[in-house]
């Protein structure tokens, strides 16, 4: 015997509608566990990745317009530097969205400390990927794993 026809012979269920109800909540439960296990979403979302540098850790995280300004034609991103080591670093951060944009001004950035910058809301990339990273004085470009902002 099923487990729903068990349940509406107990008296869990008083209705047919709440049978269909209860299997409809159970289905959709699984659609959505299922968009997530797949890198989907059951709703707007944020998301964040990070990449492990000899000397800290570089972070990026992305967020679809919807949830921050209605407008889902734009995505908000920022990108963070932990310094766990060695010298002061001057860093740009920047954004690849199939177009570059990146920070206007330098930050300084020392062992122990932490600095970040907001890009604001950019339009989304036609390709739905955005990748956050810096660019270090005399060092070059360090990315983190591109990210989904749509």
């Amino acid at each position: 015997m099923a487990n729903t026809t068990r349940q509406f012979l107990s008296g869990r269920y008083n209705t047919k509608r709440d049978i269909d109800m209860g299997i409809t909540k159970k289905a959709a439960t699984v659609v959505a566990a299922s968009l997530i296990g797949l890198g989907g979403s059951a709703s707007a979302w944020a998301a964040t990745t990070s990449t492990s540098l000899s000397n800290g850790t570089l972070y990026s995280t992305v967020e679809n317009g919807r949830t921050v300004s209605g407008n889902s034609s734009l995505f908000y991103s920022s990108a963070k530097y932990t310094k766990t080591g060695g010298g002061t670093v001057s860093v740009k951060f920047v954004m690849d969205a199939g177009t570059v944009y990146s920070s206007a001004s330098s930050y300084s950035v020392a062992s122990g400390q932490s600095k970040s910058h907001s890009f604001g809301g950019l339009p989304v990339p036609s390709g739905c990927r955005a990748t956050g990273g810096m660019n270090v004085s005399g060092q070059g470009y360090f990315w983190t794993p591109p990210l989904n902002p749509c």
